[in-house]
């Protein structure tokens, strides 16, 4: 099995990712794999809301917890992956890049990447 870095490396290689982090639930900074321009940390503490938000939203309308939360911003897009319950996996891409490939390389690998961390 590979390193939490290598395994990082790995999806960063995905065409457009600028950034993946590896972070907790409660919002600190376990890995990061990117660019020094990226205030890791405080990005790191802005996922979990999101990843509530959307856990709250698949339970109101009935359909359950969420794996995956995809935000489209005006300048790229955030990935988020629940890892684990504990654990969350985001992905920053530049805009106009499609990730379809890389949705489903996060979904075959989720185990693999939460058994790392």
């Amino acid at each position: 099995m590979p390193s939490l870095d290598t395994a990082l490396g790995s999806l960063a290689g995905h065409p457009g990712v600028r950034h993946v982090l590896v972070l907790g639930r409660d919002g600190l900074l376990i890995a990061h794999h990117g660019g020094p321009e990226l205030d890791a940390e405080t990005v790191s503490a802005m996922i979990p809301g999101l990843a509530t938000a959307a856990a709250a939203l698949g339970g109101a309308a009935g359909f359950g917890e969420a794996e995956t939360v995809v935000v489209r911003l005006h300048g790229g897009v955030a990935l988020v992956s629940v890892l684990s319950p504990d654990v969350l996996l985001t992905v920053l891409l530049e805009a106009g890049v499609g990730f379809a490939p890389l949705l489903r390389d996060l979904s075959a690998r989720r185990d693999e990447l939460s058994a790392l961390v």
